[in-house]
């Protein structure tokens, strides 16, 4: 059994693997450009650099994020985020993703790029990260061509002074990028991790997160038959925004039109067939639905959007999680991005319900990960582990281990065991 204490949860990729205009998902398109071609030059960059250095609170916080995002290598982002767990030998997931469909272009370096270099990171530091690779549907133009390439990409070992080892160690889906997570292109190389014991890491986070910005583009290319039932699951009728005068300009009304209506693909309910199905298929659903609601579902959060979430069932995501885990022993979650959201005072009860959770006859499927680097502009990565880790360190649970080393070390060791771990 490996002891090393585990992220989760993170992420690597640079702007450089993401969509030429990925701005545009968060910003009115006039300013994402200008801030993309601002910060790409000597100036910008220096600008951005001395933000994060010498600011706090914010306007740290986002140049922080931006001055990551743009680094030129994925190494040079995975060596920061092992800066920030100084004097111990931390284990990373990182998990690749596959940002082609977003239809806000196309990467410079493409999917099959991005996945080299992390191959190539694999090979620096084997002892550190855990790559998991990043799967959608679009991908390739068969169910069979997709399977049989990421077996390939798997079993294909590379070699670390003198020895070989697998490159990768799980798989990642993000279906708010425009697809369902049943999809049928998908089911063989379900079928295939079922039987490798390969985990899945799959994004959970109502109304949080990246999303697909072109609801034709979307009708265009969803497949909404469930291979496993053989019905129509559901087809979402896009949310209009109402975005006023200025939404209508900067087109902020699109993007949280955009940002609601793609929510419906993440719903956990979505994954019941294929779980029904697939016996030993492993997933976790990260983020455990999202502080909202994590909130909502004990009426702390009363805001109508949490309280009614978007989907088939139109009920909590947090205690339709809560009960996969119940049904499913090889369901997982993780307290991802809402572990940093703990810093804010207003959700620091958050701290306390993990506990309560990890008491729970689920406690074993609850993951430790933080989302970085997508966290750094809500807080830094040390800030929001350090607070998590000297509450959890001394909490005891019923297990007889403490909270902290349940959640980043002994549950992530039986989430990661497979054939290639």
């Amino acid at each position: 059994m490996n002891n090393n204490y585990k992220n989760a949860h993170t992420h690597i990729f640079t702007m450089n693997n993401a969509p030429q205009n990925f701005l545009d998902l968060y910003l009115p398109p006039f300013l994402a450009k200008g801030v993309d071609n601002f910060t790409n030059t000597d100036l910008g960059a220096w600008t951005i650099r001395l933000l994060a250095s010498k600011n706090k609170g914010m306007a740290k916080r986002y140049a922080t994020f931006l001055q990551i995002g743009k680094s030129k290598y994925q190494t040079d982002i995975f060596e920061d985020l092992m800066s920030r767990y100084p004097n111990e030998t931390f284990q990373f997931v990182t998990l690749c993703q596959n940002l082609e469909y977003l239809s806000v272009g196309r990467s410079v370096s493409g999917f099959e790029g991005q996945i080299e270099e992390i191959i190539d990171i694999k090979r620096k530091y084997p002892a550190n990260i855990l790559p998991f690779f990043g799967l959608d549907p679009r991908w390739k133009s068969s169910g069979d061509e997709i399977q049989k390439t990421v077996e390939r990409y798997f079993e294909t070992q590379i070699e670390v002074g003198g020895t070989y080892i697998y490159p990768f160690q799980g798989l990642k889906l993000y279906p708010s990028t425009g697809h369902y997570a049943f999809d049928v292109k998908l089911k063989k190389t379900m079928e295939w991790a079922a039987d490798n014991g390969v985990p899945v890491m799959t994004h959970t986070y109502y109304l949080g997160g990246i999303y697909n910005y072109s609801r034709e583009y979307i009708t265009r290319n969803l497949n909404p038959v469930d291979p496993y039932t053989g019905n129509v699951y559901g087809i979402p009728k896009f949310i209009e925004e109402k975005g006023g005068f200025f939404g209508n300009v900067f087109n902020g009304q699109t993007r949280r039109s955009c940002r609601s209506s793609c929510s419906y693909f993440l719903e956990p309910h979505s994954y019941e067939s294929m779980l029904d199905k697939i016996k030993n298929l492993k997933i976790c659903f990260a983020h455990f639905g999202g502080v909202g609601q994590i909130k909502a579902s004990s009426g702390d959060n009363k805001e109508s959007e949490q309280v009614n979430p978007y989907g088939v069932l139109r009920k909590n995501w947090f205690n339709q999680i809560q009960n996969l885990m119940t049904q499913y022993p090889n369901v997982y979650t993780d307290i991802s991005y809402d572990v940093a959201e703990c810093l804010d005072k207003k959700n620091s009860d958050l701290y306390g319900i993990f506990l309560e959770e990890a008491n729970k006859s689920y406690g074993k499927q609850i993951l430790f990960g933080t989302d970085y680097f997508m966290t750094e502009k809500d807080s830094l990565e040390q800030d929001a582990v350090k607070g998590f880790r000297n509450y959890a360190s001394d909490k005891m649970l019923s297990s007889g281990n403490s909270l902290w080393d349940q959640m980043a070390r002994d549950n992530i060791n039986t989430y990661l065991k497979s054939k290639y771990y």
